[in-house]
């Protein structure tokens, strides 16, 4: 009985701790996009505008707004699922309400993070861009691992706490 409660309070640690992970590797996924955006960008926006004729510059510039506004749309909703896992993480290893759909998302992001592995086959081939590519490799490695605790930690406090009602 004291060894499950020592248990359930280490799980609850831990998806406290994943939970604010999720969270803060949400926000560094939505800065690693605008940076890798305004690096590969900026070069490619003074060609276009430079060669561009007066009238075709107002386009050009409300096409770069258009997609920068979409960029934006799609970084919010990306950090608020990551938000939104975090926070009922938190929550429920708190023992606070919380709304249990994080968990089914924590899945789904896990699973589209492993997939996404794939990607860095021909980034690797690209030795002037080793570095970047090597630290963006080990900043989803480690998204992976958070939402592998994460999941992990939810199902272990789930079923100890199920024993202890059971009780």
């Amino acid at each position: 009985m004291n060894s499950d409660k020592v248990k359930l309070r280490r799980y609850e640690d831990y998806l406290n701790v994943s939970g604010v992970g999720v969270v803060i590797l949400g926000a560094w996924s939505i800065v690693k996009v605008f940076i890798q955006i305004l690096l590969s960008t900026s070069s490619s926006l003074n060609l276009i505008l430079e060669d561009a004729q007066q009238e075709e510059v107002a386009a050009a510039v409300l096409v770069i707004v258009i997609i920068v506004a979409i960029i934006l749309l799609i970084s919010f909703i990306i950090f608020r699922i990551h938000f939104y896992i975090g926070r009922n993480a938190s929550r429920d290893a708190k023992g606070l309400p919380c709304k249990k759909g994080y968990y089914v998302g924590a899945i789904i992001l896990l699973v589209l993070s492993v997939l996404s592995f794939g990607t860095y086959i021909d980034d690797f081939k690209d030795l002037d861009n080793i570095e970047t590519t090597l630290a963006s490799f080990l900043v989803d490695l480690t998204t992976i691992y958070v939402l592998g605790t994460l999941i992990y930690s939810s199902n272990m406090i789930r079923q100890l706490r199920k024993e202890d009602t059971q009780e």
